[in-house]
């Protein structure tokens, strides 16, 4: 195992972590501010703020790994039925469909981000500054372009070595 490939994964497994410890403040945060709001009458300020911002980060970096370990919710009725080099050339086409979606996303998203810093938008309960959230969408879709740029790369080397050691036949 290469080292990169070691890196990559503890970083998957740091990430997943985070994302579990997250989920579980939020969840803590939701039963807080309800039993404060039931049961004494009282609201935590910005706390439904703080979970909706936390879940769209959850959701930005989840998209980021579930895209590096290829569980994306797929149809994959045709992929079943074909060779694998088929099956490679399918999935270079919808990494490469991924590539340009989330690219596009990620720069609308920078410039969206860029108005609102220039703004200085804040969030109504808390303040935030809303750099804060919306960079997330930058984040998600930056870093699944480039997760799918690499998946990309990876196929097209798949296809060239297929290509390569058995003179364009199939695999």
């Amino acid at each position: 195992m290469t080292a990169a490939t070691q890196i990559s994964r503890m970083a998957v497994a740091v990430t997943r972590a985070l994302l579990g410890t997250v989920l579980i403040a939020m969840v803590l945060l939701n039963v807080a501010n309800a039993i404060g709001r039931y049961a004494f009458g009282a609201v935590l300020i910005g706390a439904d703020e703080v979970l909706v911002f936390g879940m769209v980060w959850m959701v930005m970096l989840g998209m980021i790994l579930v895209t590096a370990e290829g569980t994306h919710i797929s149809l994959d009725l045709v992929a079943t039925g074909v060779r694998p080099q088929t099956r490679t050339i399918l999935s270079l086409i919808a990494h490469v469909v991924m590539v340009l979606a989330c690219g596009f996303a990620a720069l609308q998203s920078l410039f969206f981000v860029q108005r609102i810093m220039a703004l200085d938008q804040t969030s109504m309960a808390l303040g935030m500054p809303m750099l804060i959230p919306h960079s997330a969408l930058i984040v998600g879709f930056g870093g699944t372009a480039i997760i799918a740029a690499m998946l990309v790369i990876g196929d097209l080397a798949q296809l060239r070595s297929g290509w390569h050691v058995r003179g364009g036949g199939s695999r």
